[in-house]
């Protein structure tokens, strides 16, 4: 830290980065002091998209050993985001993680070691958390107003083109782990209940993906509740992250309501929380998400959306994923483990 302002740095310059970049930029107490790329050119790219200058470094080693750098984002490939992670730790970097955090459960427990070792502080990418309307959910379900609640289902559908690493399954890890991971977080988060078993199918759509790109799954959370829960990167399908909760005392459907508390109420009411569903980078919340990274770092507290948080929507990805693959076989998780 620098007369009272945080050096950041992106790791990673393709689409997300943008939306990490832009943050960094808004908010008064942060310099983006380098951006890094493997390709020199990706770098220079994204310093000309937003008309600044910043240090650009094409090895991950030397942008880590630069004193400069208090906080960095991880904007590579998904199954580069588990070793940056621990070599980021052990650099003594605050880090800020785009989702997946790691595509197998093996490399979560050594992330989430590496960090806790370090004492460094963390942050997951999952966007859905700062969007109004699904925390007036998570709230509403956290006041008891819908009562018991005993089934979640969420869907994450969107057919956009995809290239390059995120067609390779060894690379991307599946359906879930790549996209749906978005909308598995934020049932967990909104019924406020880790998730302790999941059965997973998939179905192969087109020749785009070497994996199935259409998955499905039934899961059980730790408070008794099931869930459905459905992920699609193939088809004719716009950004879509449906989210329905029913309990005993009322029902969500997205932005629609039925409370037992409004008797008489002969349908669903619509509260409106001005955010759109978008899957646009620029529409995602990434100035709130680092202003709240920042006031963690500066406050000396842990964030609630770390990288320990997001390990049981990791484990629940990475258990559909294998499950489907192996003929739909029921998995347990257990704390960091998935057996």
């Amino acid at each position: 830290m620098v007369n009272g302002s945080y050096g950041c740095a992106v790791w990673g310059c393709g689409w997300v980065a943008s939306g990490h970049i832009r943050a960094y930029l808004k908010n008064p107490s942060c310099r983006l002091v380098a951006i890094g790329s493997r390709r020199r050119e990706s770098a220079e790219r994204k310093l000309a998209e937003f008309g600044i200058q910043a240090d650009i470094h094409t090895d991950f080693a030397r942008l880590l050993e630069d004193d400069r750098v208090d906080i960095i984002s991880l904007c590579t490939p998904n199954d580069l985001h588990a070793e940056e992670t621990i070599q980021a730790a052990r650099a003594g970097k605050h880090i800020f993680i785009e989702k997946p955090v790691a595509i197998d459960a093996e490399s979560l427990q050594s992330m989430t070691a590496a960090v806790r070792q370090a004492g460094v502080r963390t942050m997951v990418g999952f966007v859905l958390r700062f969007n109004p309307l699904v925390n007036l959910q998570r709230r509403l379900v956290a006041e008891g107003e819908l009562g018991r609640v005993f089934m979640l289902n969420v869907d994450y559908w969107f057919g956009r083109e995809r290239l390059g690493w995120m067609r390779e399954q060894h690379r991307a890890g599946g359906a879930f782990i790549l996209a749906g991971c978005h909308s598995v977080d934020m049932a967990r988060y909104v019924i406020g209940a880790d998730i302790v078993e999941v059965r997973g199918a998939g179905v192969r759509v087109g020749s785009h993906y070497d994996y199935a790109p259409v998955e499905s799954a039934q899961v059980t959370f730790a408070n008794g509740a099931i869930g459905v829960f459905t992920c699609v990167l193939e088809g004719c399908s716009p950004y879509t992250a449906n989210l329905a909760v029913l309990g005993e005392r009322g029902t969500i459907r997205n932005d629609q309501f039925f409370l037992k508390r409004f008797q008489g109420q002969a349908d669903y009411f619509t509260l409106d929380t001005g955010v759109a569903k978008s899957g646009d980078i620029y529409s995602h919340p990434f100035p709130a998400m680092v202003d709240h990274f920042v006031a963690c770092i500066r406050d000396g507290r842990e964030s609630p959306h770390n990288l320990a948080d997001a390990v049981n929507a990791h484990l629940a990805c990475i258990g559909i994923c294998r499950s489907a693959a192996d003929g739909g076989r029921s998995l347990r998780i257990a704390g960091e483990s998935l057996q």
